[in-house]
């Protein structure tokens, strides 16, 4: 898959988390239920139960910031399998995060601090909210010490 939906999947689901126990909660979820209206109609009410139910968890938690970065990974895949199966959902997504990103209070859009590294030959990439920061810093040969055979 193109890095760039990867992100955007992650984007996606920060976006999605960030609005949980949020005003714009309401606005969150139906996106997200449409977003899989694709799914059989048992995989569909399975969703509600789970948006739902997280959002309860997150409301209930002491530190509500914590207990949505534990949930993102999670919706990061589910929008992943997303996309492979329906690329068509790109637009959507896209759309889902701008309507969502405008309506989080502004506590929830400057809030969360994340940090990326990479090492080696990696690539980080970090998004939050529908603030995608892409960083790539290309691995650096090191030089060998040359050998000359002896062995003092």
């Amino acid at each position: 898959m193109d890095e760039s939906l990867t992100t955007l999947a992650m984007t996606g689901a920060t976006t999605i988390m960030s609005a949980m126990a949020t005003s714009a909660w309401a606005a969150a979820r139906a996106g997200t239920i449409r977003l899989f209206r694709r799914s059989e109609p048992e995989d569909q009410r399975a969703l509600e139960v789970r948006l739902d139910r997280e959002a309860v968890l997150v409301r209930q938690e002491p530190d509500p910031d914590s207990a949505r970065g534990d949930l993102v990974g999670g919706w990061r895949l589910q929008l992943v399998a997303l996309l492979r199966e329906h690329p068509e959902a790109e637009a959507e997504i896209r759309a889902l995060v701008a309507s969502v990103g405008a309506q989080l209070p502004s506590e929830e859009r400057t809030s969360w601090i994340q940090e990326v590294f990479a090492t080696g030959h990696g690539m980080a990439f970090g998004a939050q909210g529908g603030n995608i920061t892409v960083n790539h810093t290309p691995a650096v040969p090191q030089p060998t010490p040359a050998r000359d055979g002896n062995s003092d």
